[in-house]
């Protein structure tokens, strides 16, 4: 782990690296990490029945105002915590709105720093998408206004501000937002009080119940692990329900944390949508994994459980052996998220529809260009650092393009894209998608040392938008790219990307001869086929500039090769 920590200093550019010692100045970067065998002795320690809180409805609104200030709140019944609210609220208000309305809000900031909210997941025009090039000084206030144009599905808002996003997202500044639609409705799913979003995040609290967010340097590479889980902003929450159908909209809010969910008695759930939507036909299951940033939109059906009956939603424990966390609850832990208690009468009227509505399968066919991002220790992509003045890669309006994330780290990375969504083809080299991964997604778990492939197509707006990691700390710290999206554009206007990899003969047979920039550092060459599987892999060392590659294994068709930010198309002819 120390060697693994000084790897990641010495990778941090200069910006950040001063960032993480002004923390540890201020007191805040701690001692270093406890030993990991008394935390799975904590976490496993059998504790007292707890005492539980009616679960927090948020309020709901649909535009407006919507203020952010340091906030005195109740988070624990009688004890007054210190947060950073939206309209004075925790968490912050569900909006609702339908699709083909306008949304529009005036995002108000009576903090004492800069701030700016991020619409996650919402197809939104660039300058209202909450880049951190556009901050809002304290008591300035910004106009957000744009058409909804997407269909219905859980979203949420998060302060997005440079360098400073991880804490004061976990401080309070984080809500619901939900799309309605025709389609949807017209299922029977259920609605109205049967319809509940559930944000769930981690927390750590000090004796007097204040909020704590003191990442150690540890902390802060692998993301910040709470101890205390809240849903909705409430501690051991408690819902009292009837002995009916529900809908619940689950969101991962946690800076750094996985979620393995289920019921504690094991019964089985229905999965209806994820990140962007319903998914195209139920699927029932018992556990459902859920990483920072995505969502999972369920139904339950308690009609089979008795008045007076107790059932938790549950985390269950999964294999991890990466850095545990600070805290007493490690990552891949077991515990309870919160209790459903049946002790009231009445029906939702919901079913589980037999189908949902159809979503269009892209097709591999239609692709015009792939791309890779690699990913390095917690705070790199493509070997670069956040500049909030650097475009990384220009995407051109409408084209169907591979994206491949890289994982080159021993630790997960969680990646976000903004301004659409996307659909994954497969990990590594051929491995479908799991049920969560179904349909639209805008988030993609990377295991250590891990790929995997995605569809991606920018059909709304031009502009510059991010693709990041969503461990919020990891985000802080840099691993985070502009690129923009431009009109009739092409690769080839992007600067960084002119000096392709030239390939003779192109078409090939048994070998074809690769010349290409002269490499500064050792880089790994890559040829993959259309479908994302990688047929070739080799570490080019410093100063090449010339490979032969044999194909005479490869069968007939097209092939990407990506070499650093180099990048050619390679065809096999015989």
């Amino acid at each position: 782990m120390l060697l693994n920590l000084l790897h990641y200093f010495i990778l941090l550019p200069v910006k950040r690296r001063s960032f993480i010692k002004r923390i540890a100045q201020a007191g805040i970067v701690a001692a270093a990490s406890p030993n990991l065998g008394s935390l799975f002795a904590k976490s496993a320690e059998k504790l007292s029945a707890p005492v539980y809180n009616e679960l927090r409805i948020p309020p709901v609104i649909s535009g407006g105002d919507l203020t952010v200030a340091s906030t005195n709140y109740q988070i624990y019944p009688g004890t007054d915590s210190q947060i950073l609210s939206i309209n004075n609220t925790f968490p912050a208000p569900t909006i609702k709105i339908k699709k083909g309305d306008t949304f529009s809000v005036k995002v108000i900031n009576n903090l004492s720093e800069n701030t700016n909210i991020h619409w996650h997941g919402i197809h939104d025009p660039s300058p209202m998408d909450g880049h951190p090039k556009y901050p809002i000084a304290p008591g300035a206030s910004f106009d957000v206004m744009y058409p909804i144009t997407q269909r219905a599905g859980t979203f949420f808002y998060h302060s997005h501000v440079d360098m400073g996003t991880a804490r004061q997202t976990y401080m309070g500044m984080m809500g619901c937002l939900i799309i309605e639609d025709d389609e949807e409705k017209s299922l029977g799913l259920p609605s109205g009080d049967f319809d509940i979003p559930l944000l769930i995040q981690d927390k750590r609290f000090d004796t007097n119940k204040q909020l704590l967010y003191a990442p150690t340097e540890a902390d802060s590479f692998e993301g910040f692990l709470g101890d205390t889980i809240l849903i909705n902003g409430t501690p051991n929450a408690s819902l009292t329900i009837a002995p009916t159908l529900y809908r619940f909209r689950l969101v991962n809010g946690s800076n750094a944390r996985i979620y393995k969910i289920g019921l504690s008695d094991n019964s089985s759930f229905t999965i209806i949508g994820n990140d962007g939507g319903l998914i195209d036909k139920p699927v029932s299951v018992t556990t459902a994994t859920i990483g920072p940033a995505e969502r999972v939109d369920i139904l339950i059906d308690f009609s089979s459980y008795a008045q007076g009956k107790t059932v938790n939603l549950h985390s269950s424990a999964f294999s991890f052996s990466g850095y545990q966390g600070s805290g007493t609850l490690g990552q891949g832990a077991e515990f309870d998220l919160m209790q459903f208690q049946v002790d009231k009468s009445g029906s939702s009227g919901g079913v589980i529809p037999p189908a949902l509505p159809a979503i269009t399968a892209y097709n591999v066919k239609d692709i015009k260009n792939s791309r890779l991002f690699q990913f390095s220790g917690p705070t790199l992509i493509n070997s670069l650092s956040f500049d909030m003045d650097r475009i990384d890669q220009v995407v051109p309006f409408g084209d169907l393009e591979k994206w491949t994330f890289m994982n080159l780290s021993q630790v997960i990375h969680h990646i976000h894209v903004h301004g659409t969504q996307f659909q994954v083809l497969n990990h590594g080299t051929g491995n479908p998608p799991d049920v969560t991964e179904a349909g639209w997604k805008d988030i993609v778990r990377l295991e250590p040392s891990s790929s995997a492939n995605v569809l991606i197509r920018f059909t709304d707006y031009t502009g510059i938008y991010l693709i990041h990691c969503h461990v919020l700390e990891h985000e802080d710290m840099g691993m985070m790219s502009n690129f923009q999206v431009v009109a009739g554009g092409s690769v080839k206007e992007n600067p960084q990307l002119q000096n392709s990899i030239h390939i003779s003969p192109n078409p090939a047979s048994d070998h074809a001869i690769l010349r290409f920039t002269p490499l500064t550092t050792q880089e790994e060459l890559i040829v993959s086929d259309m479908t994302g599987k990688i047929i070739a892999q080799e570490i080019l060392p410093a100063t090449s500039e010339i490979f032969g590659l044999s194909t005479s294994n490869f069968p007939i068709g097209d092939y990407q090769v990506i070499l650093g930010n180099q990048q050619a198309n390679l065809l096999i002819m015989r």
